[in-house]
This record gives C-alpha cells, sequence and structure tokens, in this order.
C-alpha cells in the first residue's frame, strides 16, 4: 500500500501537548483529534472488520465482552502499527509523556485490533503490568478509534476514573481518528464499562500498541495491583471480586500465564462467537 504518513503537525505539535497531558484529569493523558491520514485509518477500519475469525481472542464474562487479534492483521493494520512503533514515533511519546527508553512490542499482545459488538463493554480496570512473553514493564498505551458515522446514541465511550473511584474523570467519545495516550500503571483505571448500543452490523473498533521498559516504574499513590477490576459507584460490587482464581494468578509466574493465557487462546479460536 501507499506510504501514507501520519498529519504533517503531529510532531511539531509535542510540546505543546506534553503540556496538556501534564494538566489532564483525573491523572495524565492527552486526546489528540485528526492526528493520522483518513484513508489510512479507513483501510484499517476495513481490515479490523473482517478480520479472519481464526485470529479473534473473544472475552465473554461479566467484567467484559470484546475481540481482539494481535495477528492475521491486514496491511494498512500491518504499516500502521510499524509506524508508531518506529523510533522517531517512540520518540514522540516520550516527549509527550516523559517516559524515556520505551521500547515496542512487534507482537502486539493485547494490543493490535481491538472490537466491542453491540453489548460488549470492558469493565474499569487496571492494566497488566508485565509482558508474559519479554518481561518488560508495560508503560505507555496508544489507542486510535476508527468510527466513522458514530452517533452519541451507539454509546462506546472510554471513561478514565480516578485511584479511589470517586467520581468519573474524564469520558472520551469514539470518534473517528482520536488519539487517546497515557502512561498505564496501578491507578490510571479506565475502560468501556456502559455497553455498546450500535446495531447489530456495527462494532466498536480501534487500534492499539502498548510501550515498554527495562525498568518498573516507581509506585505512584494509589496504586494497588491486587485488584485487576474496579466497581463505579453505581455498580454491582462483585465486578471487584478477588476469588481463588485471582490468588493463583497473582502469584503465578508471568512465563506460566503465558503457556495458560496462548493455550487458552487456542481454546476460545475454536468456539463460535
Amino acid at each position: 500500500m501507499n506510504r501514507l504518513p501520519p498529519a504533517t503537525d503531529l510532531f511539531s505539535r509535542a510540546q505543546a501537548l506534553r503540556h496538556d497531558y501534564l494538566n489532564a484529569k483525573p491523572w495524565p493523558h492527552v486526546v489528540i483529534d485528526n492526528g493520522f491520514s483518513e484513508e489510512l485509518l479507513d483501510a484499517i477500519a476495513a481490515e479490523i472488520a473482517k478480520i479472519d475469525p481464526a485470529h479473534l481472542i473473544s472475552s465473554l464474562d461479566d467484567r467484559q465482552i470484546k475481540q481482539e487479534a494481535s495477528d492475521g492483521l491486514g496491511p494498512a493494520t500491518q504499516y500502521f502499527l510499524e509506524l508508531v512503533d518506529s523510533a522517531r514515533f517512540r520518540e514522540f511519546i516520550s516527549t509527550v509523556t516523559g517516559v524515556d527508553n520505551l521500547l515496542s512490542d512487534p507482537t502486539h499482545k493485547f494490543a493490535g485490533a481491538h472490537r466491542t459488538p453491540s453489548g460488549g463493554f470492558t469493565k474499569i480496570h487496571r492494566d497488566f503490568e508485565v509482558h508474559p512473553a519479554t518481561g518488560l514493564f508495560h508503560r505507555v498505551n496508544l489507542l486510535v478509534y476508527l468510527n466513522r458515522d458514530w452517533p452519541d446514541s451507539y454509546g462506546g465511550s472510554l471513561e478514565l476514573w480516578p485511584s479511589d473511584m470517586s467520581a468519573i474523570g474524564r469520558r472520551i467519545f469514539p470518534r473517528f481518528n482520536t488519539i487517546v495516550l497515557w502512561e498505564t500503571h496501578g491507578a490510571t483505571l479506565h475502560g468501556l464499562p456502559d455497553p455498546v448500543t450500535c446495531p447489530p452490523d456495527r462494532m466498536r473498533l480501534s487500534v492499539a500498541s502498548y510501550y515498554y521498559t527495562k525498568e518498573r516504574r516507581p509506585a505512584v499513590a494509589g496504586e494497588r495491583r491486587t485488584r485487576y477490576w474496579a466497581a463505579r459507584p453505581e455498580d454491582d460490587r462483585s465486578i471487584e471480586r478477588v476469588d481463588w482464581l485471582d490468588h493463583v494468578r497473582a502469584v503465578t509466574p508471568e512465563a506460566l500465564k503465558y503457556l495458560i493465557r496462548a493455550a487458552r487462546d487456542q481454546l476460545v479460536r475454536k468456539r463460535p462467537y
């Protein structure tokens, strides 16, 4: 495909975006409009909507209903991921977030293509901390939304919450060509907690890349990793439950977690969504 660059002013805006990032609530992040070529994002959206089901991982439980894929991606999606994983783009991200020495993940484990069908959701949560294969520390998230002609009635907003879950800090509507960038850690609670209400023939689409460092981020105030999920004031508190399986996960070595997840992925791929 053609080499389609991001919008020409994205890199030149890094210092201004750094200011916006530091002053954002409930924790540092930045939302950027129209950062990439529309032609490129339209091509990615078309590819993600038609991903071979054999490459999709489906999550179906009371905490999340979603689909994701990190392989079997189309040429436009692969090009985009190569672009945002490049040294120049990582330098841009470091300037905005203040996180230096960022490394990309060529496998895009847990990132890549994300799809949320009608009725789908992901409850408020903290992200994983350690990459299951490399052992690198998960530090920064980049999300780009791909949803054209997406009225407010379809929902699908990303919610950002403070660590005490006292009140929502920000709601970000998943409009086409909207970028969301933040350093992820135990106090950056976020999610898509309300079911998407689009028609059955539509899906909420996004593409994501995660970035890593060799060093662990120093713990921050309000960080708590014993619970992955967090309940909003109006939610059923059972979302936060820590059962025997959660305790097992907490003491399981990352390498073993990766093997378990890989086996589960193979089983899920064989089931119809």
